[in-house]
């Protein structure tokens, strides 16, 4: 992992009218590195996700990507700097086929003979190949998860953002989360929203801890397991 910083915060902030949700976080991330976000509901580290993205304009602070200035960018904007997305509410065709669903998402940057390609190639990365004829609308729930991830994959992008992927997966399909997202992690950085706690335990090396708006601790995986104020904030329940 290189020390070049890629996507910074400084004093971030996002207010809703008296209440801060974000109160001055910053924040680095460098290159190829994977950084898990965790925190309680309300803690911030959502709302954080969505400035990132351009989703909410943060109200405070600066948000930097490769040097450039992104507050007030809109999420298509955002994406065209190599940001690629999974968020819960994915934007896919359920009537359409998983190849389908695949090419279009690679074809938007790239010819037909580039989009094949580089569909087959995803398909075969991510193990799905025996779906390309399925429809979207019949995959359970965690092929489906698989699909979504090949459809950011078809971006190309260079820092992926993921949202709770570990959320509704059987204890099978959490395992091939992590060799998919430990793959994408030799070519692209990752910023990961999650609640599950084993699932960072086992798929993070630098973890983010939100509490009220502010970053609580940022540090290496087992100094947030070991910390007794990360404990403190998730109701002394064991992480």
């Amino acid at each position: 992992m290189s020390n070049r910083v890629e996507l910074e915060s400084r004093g971030l902030g996002m207010q809703f009218g008296g209440v801060h949700a974000l109160a001055g976080v910053d924040f680095k991330l460098r290159r190829q590195e994977l950084r898990c976000l965790i925190g309680p509901n309300g803690a911030g580290k959502s709302t954080f996700f969505k400035c990132v993205c351009g989703m909410l304009k943060p109200t405070a602070g600066d948000i930097t990507i490769r040097g450039q200035r992104t507050n007030g960018l809109l999420p298509h904007q955002v994406a065209r700097l190599g940001i690629g997305i999974k968020t819960q509410v994915p934007s896919v065709m359920n009537g359409l086929t998983v190849r389908e669903n695949l090419w279009l998402a690679a074809r938007r940057d790239n010819t037909s003979a580039v989009a094949n390609r580089l569909v087959a190639d995803i398909m075969d990365r991510l193990l799905i190949t025996d779906l390309a004829a399925e429809l979207l609308e019949t995959l359970a729930h965690g092929k489906r998860q698989l699909v979504e991830l090949g459809i950011v994959l078809a971006g190309q992008p260079w820092l992926i953002l993921l949202d709770e992927p570990a959320a509704g997966l059987t204890a099978d399909e959490v395992d091939r989360m992590i060799d998919v997202i430990t793959d994408i992690n030799r070519e692209s950085s990752l910023i990961i929203v999650e609640h599950d706690m084993h699932f960072v335990r086992r798929i993070a090396r630098q973890v983010t801890v939100f509490h009220q708006g502010r970053v609580l601790i940022d540090a290496d995986v087992d100094t947030v397991m070991a910390s007794q104020d990360v404990r403190d904030v998730y109701l002394g329940k064991q992480v």
